[in-house]
């Protein structure tokens, strides 16, 4: 998020309440965890406990690079494996795949595009013929593309809904009836912070799909649970991986793409959020949020509903006056 001189001063104003509230956003998180534990405590019997995640299948989308290959590499510390790597960059998939089987694990690089069902299924199919079945669904592989709605094409919403969120809906309509009739299995859905708060204008497409994301995901872990399989929601406030270099920027000039790294140096590391990834599901988390900033927008948005929007209206306003300098006219 850009914002001009007296933007920034207001939000170092309120810095000890922006504190204060990620300290109680955390405990919510907790809490929610370990409700989450407690109901879901006859299924983790069923098979559903990820406490040992040692020789776990893992099938992960979007494994080439960034927070996908961290969340590989995390598992695999842990003994986890086989790994099911997935994604359309083949280069960096069998890197991937490389650099777990140096850490003694077994990995097999499937490129398949997740916004295409049938390179889903074929890559599922593949992945149960070599693996046998599958105990951990991740879904990382996502996109981005930024610009006003009104530049904004019908192709670019297809596209980043195509993978950000029916992606999602291909892998999980795929795999999740294997895990159901296994009675077992945990399903991780990298969602973002801003599919629970928009913080920012210029970035509608890629907002909807993780908005969808959340939904999604709650719907699933509605009827999931009941059957022995966990289901985690990730969302990620800013992280450092290669979608803020290969996300287009449309309306705007280069120099608008050159401010990428103020966002950049408030964001966490890849390895960061695959921890947090990790350590989900092996406590059955639900719901996760990353990142101070994140943790405290959310927590803002959920206790002072009656204020976000028109706060978030006013900031908005301001940024995007700040930001018409860098419009193509």
């Amino acid at each position: 998020m850009y914002c001009g001189e007296p933007e920034c001063a207001r939000l170092a104003e309120i810095s000890p309440l922006i504190l204060y509230l990620t300290l109680r956003i955390e405990i919510r998180e907790e809490r929610i965890g370990c409700t989450q534990n407690r109901n879901s405590e006859n299924h983790r019997r069923k098979g559903a406990d990820m406490q040992d995640l040692r020789d776990k299948v893992v099938l992960i989308t979007g494994a080439a690079s960034g927070i996908g290959r961290a969340t590989a590499l995390e598992f695999a510390r842990e003994g986890a494996g086989p790994f099911i790597l997935c994604d359309i960059d083949i280069e960096g998939l069998e890197e991937t795949a490389a650099m777990i089987e140096r850490m003694g694990r077994s990995a097999l690089a499937i490129p398949a595009d997740v916004s295409n069902h049938e390179s889903v299924r074929k890559a599922v199919e593949k992945a149960l013929e070599q693996a046998g079945h599958i105990d951990v669904l991740v879904n990382v592989a996502g996109i981005g593309i930024a610009g006003p709605l009104e530049v904004l094409s019908m192709e670019d919403w297809r596209k980043v809904l195509g993978v950000n969120l029916f992606g999602m809906l291909h892998t999980v309509n795929l795999v999740y009836p294997h895990m159901l009739e296994r009675g077992s299995g945990h399903i991780v859905n990298i969602a973002s912070g801003a599919g629970l708060a928009a913080p920012s204008p210029y970035n509608s497409p890629y907002n909807t799909s993780k908005f969808g994301a959340v939904g999604f995901s709650e719907s699933l872990m509605l009827e999931a649970g009941a059957h022995g399989v966990g289901v985690t929601c990730i969302c990620p406030g800013v992280v450092k991986t290669p979608i803020y270099e290969t996300s287009p920027i449309k309306g705007f000039t280069e120099e608008m793409k050159e401010k990428l790294p103020i966002i950049l140096s408030a964001g966490e590391e890849p390895e960061d959020t695959a921890r947090s990834i990790v350590k989900a599901v092996r406590k059955n988390r639900f719901l996760v949020v990353t990142t101070f900033v994140m943790k405290a927008l959310v927590f803002l948005k959920w206790y002072f509903f009656f204020a976000w929007f028109p706060v978030n209206k006013l900031i908005s306003r301001s940024l995007v006056r700040y930001l018409e300098r860098y419009r193509l006219r």
